[in-house]
């Protein structure tokens, strides 16, 4: 079996990191009584099978458990497996925030709660209307690309609508979270910001790129 790299961040929320190019892009496992939400679906059809089921193998979760394959936007390295994911796990249902080239998707609206646990929080700005996900039980927001900081690698600045982009960071501003987990390594603070006081040094970072 494939190694996989799996961080727990909290009590039924994980992060899965599969290769992109010389970097890394993540994929989430949310787990409720009710079922598994799987956020992204990194970038080609192989991830979906050389890592995200073989990471859901690894931690014991029944693939048919996965009601959703939720993204958080159409970009192909986070959707890009998404197509393959939905045909070894036909049971899901795949949501998007933005058009994606897969069969059968429907649109996830602002707000929206999954599996009583999971919420859509509109934070546009990189695209359109990308999306993060609330777990709401833990105060851990999955901002996906959402919140760039300075932008990873040869990303530098993946902010391509600036005015809503201020105004989802003063969104966040005002949740109160007591994390967020980005899909990147975002210069120059990384994935992961926990507490108020680094929460707060996240976002003005996020600032700095206006």
């Amino acid at each position: 079996m494939r190694e996989v790299d799996i961080k727990r961040i909290d009590e039924g929320l994980y992060r899965l990191y599969v290769p992109f190019e010389e970097l890394m892009t993540a994929v989430f496992f949310a787990v409720y009584p009710q079922g598994t939400v799987i956020v992204d679906s990194a970038t080609y059809a192989s991830d979906a099978e050389n890592y995200i089921v073989v990471a859901l193998d690894e931690l014991g979760i029944e693939r048919e458990s996965v009601k959703y394959i939720a993204l958080t936007h159409g970009h192909g390295d986070h959707a890009g497996g998404a197509g393959r994911l939905s045909e070894l796990l036909p049971m899901a249902e795949v949501r998007s925030p933005e058009p994606v080239a897969i069969s059968g998707y429907s649109q996830i609206g602002d707000g929206e709660l999954l599996l009583g646990g999971l919420r859509a929080i509109r934070l546009a700005g990189h695209t359109k209307n990308c999306v993060g996900y609330l777990d709401e039980r833990s105060g851990t927001l999955l901002s996906g690309d959402c919140l760039q900081l300075r932008g990873v690698g040869k990303y530098t600045n993946g902010v391509r609508y600036p005015d809503t982009y201020r105004a989802s960071i003063e969104r966040v501003r005002g949740m109160k979270l007591r994390r967020i987990v980005a899909s990147h390594e975002y210069v120059p603070l990384g994935s992961i910001a926990e507490g108020e006081r680094a929460i707060k040094e996240y976002l003005d970072t996020c600032i700095e790129v206006l």
